[in-house]
């Protein structure tokens, strides 16, 4: 009986070791990894002094930093980060969508990826987020009230697609995921339990 559970459950375990082999082996190489989780960074070196720049109440810190668009200060409060022209001491936030398209632009230009973006082909707005869509198949938003980058493409979408395959996340219901992992490692543990059975059993 024991050499038949263990045969049975020895194949069903087969489905479960081949994802977890093919794409552990992905997660170790990392082919694309680094033009997928490309970091943008609006924020250029440069000296900056705050001659003008008067800091809202409340204010718990400040990032200042020279742009494409002039130099900012990133300011947060408590109802959130707000921008500031380091020179002027003006507020910038929410940016414009051509300021906010000017800094995913020139990010993009920086990267050492550029190539891998293309020209914008649509930019969207919200009260919050600039959206730049490009040629090559990458989406920029660009946050209007803190001028920060985000970016995620197709090679982005198919790695994150391989961890939730990986982590056995198949139905994007988090608690029949987590039962579902939890019966692959399961699975693990019935397969070895009988082979240490067979094995005591012939010495």
């Amino acid at each position: 009986m024991w050499r038949r559970v263990h045969r049975w459950l020895a194949i069903v375990l087969v489905i479960p070791l081949v994802i977890w082999s093919l794409t552990g082996l992905l997660f170790h190489l990392k082919p694309g990894w680094s033009r997928a989780y490309d970091m943008l960074d609006p924020e250029r070196p440069a000296q900056i002094h705050l001659d003008k720049l008067v800091l809202p109440e409340g204010a718990t810190h400040v990032d200042v930093f020279s742009t494409a668009i002039g130099p900012l200060a990133r300011v947060t409060t408590p109802k959130g980060d707000e921008l500031y022209d380091a020179d002027t001491g003006t507020k910038r936030s929410p940016l414009p969508i051509d300021a906010a398209q000017a800094l995913a632009v020139d990010a993009i230009g920086r990267s050492h990826f550029a190539s891998a973006y293309g020209a914008p082909t649509r930019v969207t707005s919200t009260e919050t987020t600039v959206t730049l869509e490009l040629a090559d198949g990458p989406v920029v938003e660009v946050g209007r009230n803190d001028g920060r980058l985000s970016q995620r493409g197709p090679d982005t979408d198919r790695i994150d697609w391989l961890y939730r395959i990986h982590y056995l996340q198949l139905t994007g219901n988090t608690t029949f995921d987590k039962l579902l992992a939890l019966a692959g490692l399961l699975l693990i543990w019935l397969v070895l339990i009988p082979g240490v059975v067979l094995f005591v059993r012939r010495r």
